[in-house]
């Protein structure tokens, strides 16, 4: 598979008028229903992602690595920050919130993942913002590697990877979710995921990315299901259930 500024515009495009036309399908769930409207946004975010690459590739294919940096920023800005709070948030707000002892510790469990989440991200990306001299950019095998060379080492032994926990974060939330649909999306990430460790792991985070990116589009069927419940005869069905 051969990766480049146009596939990367190409996915901008096709993710941004998805997902607006899933935000436009989200006014359409009753007030009563949770706000679905954060997971209508995915596509419009992802697209969004990947336009900053589809930048950095410009800016590479140029020979002009200096130039990607500020769009390598903003990639990094939604892959090293926005997704690690914003799935959690998105599953956290649309879980119900009855009286069974599940149902509690689901929430907790996801609020917990969403706070964690947007301090770990705020923590890594705001070292990135203050140090772009650390990272280094480069394609190998038709995808972009980026790489953190911090110049200082620690003693503090963590057990468990960065893969690991980021990973952990974004997928327990979707996983363990009440909604089938939702927990159908995050197996499809586990497996996006897995493609993309195997397949490409010298440049996991670029093609992940991407991955998930498409991947959300079927947040869009998503919001359908939901208005299409809705408008049903049973105007209660108004959940993933």
């Amino acid at each position: 598979m051969c990766f480049s500024a146009t596939v990367s515009y190409s996915a901008a495009v096709v993710l941004v008028s998805t997902g607006v036309y899933a935000v436009q399908l989200s006014r359409q769930l009753p007030p009563s229903s949770p706000p679905y409207w954060m997971w209508a946004l995915v596509p419009v975010l992802f697209g969004v992602q990947q336009a900053f690459e589809g930048a950095v590739w410009q800016a590479l294919d140029a020979g002009n690595a200096n130039a990607a940096v500020p769009f390598a920023l903003g990639f990094h800005f939604f892959s090293h920050f926005l997704w690690l709070w914003w799935f959690p948030l998105s599953s956290y707000l649309v879980e119900p919130g009855n009286t069974r002892l599940s149902g509690k510790i689901r929430k907790r469990v996801f609020a917990v993942c969403t706070i964690f989440g947007a301090f770990a991200g705020a923590l890594v990306y705001s070292v990135i913002l203050l140090h772009p001299e650390w990272m280094t950019i480069a394609v190998r095998a038709h995808s972009i590697v980026y790489n953190f060379s911090v110049p200082y080492s620690s003693d503090i032994h963590i057990p468990i990877t960065p893969v690991m926990l980021y990973g952990l974060l974004i997928l327990v939330p979707l996983l363990f979710s009440s909604h089938r649909l939702i927990r159908i999306f995050g197996g499809l990430v586990v497996l996006s995921m897995a493609l993309a460790s195997v397949a490409f792991n010298q440049a996991f985070v670029s093609v992940w990315c991407l991955f998930a990116a498409v991947l959300s589009l079927y947040l869009v069927y998503m919001i359908r299901h939901l208005v299409a419940a809705s408008q049903s005869i049973m105007p209660n069905k108004t959940t993933l259930m």
